[in-house]
């Protein structure tokens, strides 16, 4: 039996190669954090708009975290719709929450800008569910915010009575405008995904059409 010593020398090479390989995992590791902003944290705090006369007041856009660069141009167009965005948002979370409140995952949110964490970079069932989810929150929250009169581009539903309704169903009033909303939400939720330029063929892209898929599921 050989009781030598292990030299040193390797073992320092080995403690050397733990510590690289330590630091490459953490810079990893936040790599993912920072691709994993989303605007899905508009739902976890109310959005208040500050007042844009009152001198040195920051811009709404400048403040809210998670929106990818399309997702910040349009917040600087669409300013109005921003809150509305969030209720959106904050819908799909409790739905999705609703959903799978008997499973393992429950759609638990954390406290950062990727609102589910890690588990959004699984191509899985429930990362489908949620973005379908999220989007038809979207739709819903502005088509109703136009019919309230709370955004100025649009205003109540014209669209036209629907043919298969029963004669004895009163049909007219102010509806809610769900042909702007859900234009409105594919301009806005899909922009992240469609900014991204990665090879076609790699694993991202079909990651990228993955998730534009089950965002027009959920708006429909």
């Amino acid at each position: 039996m050989d009781n030598r010593p292990v030299p040193r020398r390797r073992t320092g090479a080995v403690r050397h190669l733990l510590q690289l390989a330590c630091v490459l995992l953490a810079c990893s590791s936040q790599l993912l954090m920072a691709e994993a902003n989303s605007w899905w944290s508009l739902g976890l705090t109310p959005i208040q708009r500050p007042e844009m006369y009152i001198i040195g007041a920051q811009p709404l856009c400048s403040q809210l975290s998670g929106l990818s660069q399309s997702q910040r141009k349009l917040c600087q167009l669409y300013q109005d719709h921003m809150s509305y965005i969030g209720d959106g948002a904050r819908t799909g979370i409790k739905e999705c929450q609703y959903q799978f409140r008997q499973r393992r995952w429950n759609c638990s949110t954390v406290d950062n800008t990727s609102v589910f964490g890690r588990v959004m970079h699984i191509g899985s069932r429930e990362t489908a569910f949620t973005y379908a989810i999220s989007a038809a929150g979207v739709v819903n929250a502005i088509s109703r915010a136009c019919r309230e009169g709370e955004l100025s581009t649009c205003g109540c539903s014209r669209a036209a009575r629907p043919r298969d309704l029963p004669r004895d169903w009163l049909w007219g009033g102010c509806g809610d405008n769900v042909h702007y909303g859900y234009r409105f939400a594919r301009e806005f939720v899909d922009a992240k995904e469609r900014e991204k330029n990665y090879p076609r063929g790699s694993r991202e892209y079909a990651r990228i059409l993955m998730n534009l898929h089950n965002n027009e599921a959920g708006r429909q």
